[in-house]
């Protein structure tokens, strides 16, 4: 490789850093990529490919002129604040399914039972790892990672290179976005906790009418029980639901770009 090829590539790098910046702040905050358990070098590996196969899509987007002096620097930092934005607002969905599980593994009683998660750095139980296992499935199977992908090419577009401001309808956005991530954890996990605390109900007034009957020995294996029940009789809604909240992420991805 002469000289001049080693010149034609290097006009590529300023861009392709520019675009490794958005791509690589997403895959390291969106769901499934962005955990612990997804070794560095498969993040890596995964923002330059993709980064590579989208720069002449986006290429016609960016500056023409792109600064060799500090502005570069601050570029960078923008393009990540554009890419981790994105993120965030899809990771609340995954986050929503998964606090519905763990308020489902606290009131049924499987505390007992409680993990350390290296991928969310506190203790899972298993219903939450469950109902998120199942909603990567329904992810994948939506094709929602290529969504991902669109969104972050698309998002050049409604969001040039530096033109990121922290403006109050961001705000609006993550507040939204973490609304969103509670009414996702109570309406996934509401039927099993009515069913709970009906059980709970019966419980008190089965132990204040005959007192004879130890309430508390058996209390926590029909709790497991009735949950588990519920759980199998609900999950075709279940998983229906999780085909809406893929529906809400795309809504949420759309107005974190809009709010840029």
């Amino acid at each position: 490789m002469d000289l001049a090829q080693l010149a034609s590539l290097g006009q590529y790098a300023a861009p392709l850093s520019l675009v490794m910046a958005r791509i690589g702040a997403l895959f390291f905050t969106a769901p499934l990529l962005g955990g612990a358990l997804v070794p560095m070098r498969v993040k890596s590996l995964m923002t330059l490919a993709i980064s590579v196969l989208l720069l002449p899509v986006v290429r016609p987007l960016l500056p023409a002129e792109i600064p060799a002096d500090g502005r570069f620097i601050l570029l960078l930092a923008q393009e990540i604040a554009v890419g981790a934005t994105i993120g965030f607002a899809c990771t609340c969905v995954f986050e929503g399914v998964r606090a519905g599980g763990e308020l489902i593994n606290r009131y049924a009683g499987f505390t007992a039972a409680e993990s350390f998660d290296p991928d969310s750095g506190i203790g899972e139980g298993p219903i939450g790892d469950m109902l998120l296992v199942g909603m990567v499935l329904v992810f994948f199977a939506a094709d929602a990672h290529h969504f991902l992908i669109a969104s972050v090419a698309a998002s050049f577009g409604a969001v040039p290179v530096g033109s990121w401001t922290m403006e109050p309808r961001l705000l609006h956005m993550a507040a939204e976005a973490t609304g969103q991530c509670m009414q996702i954890a109570c309406m996934v996990s509401f039927p099993v906790l009515a069913v709970i605390m009906l059980v709970t109900v019966a419980e008190g007034v089965l132990s204040k009418a005959v007192p004879q009957i130890n309430i508390l020995f058996m209390s926590f294996a029909i709790k497991i029980l009735v949950s588990l029940l519920v759980l199998y009789a609900g999950m075709p809604a279940i998983v229906g639901f999780m085909g809406a909240c893929i529906g809400v992420m795309q809504r949420l991805a759309g107005t974190a770009v809009a709010a840029m």
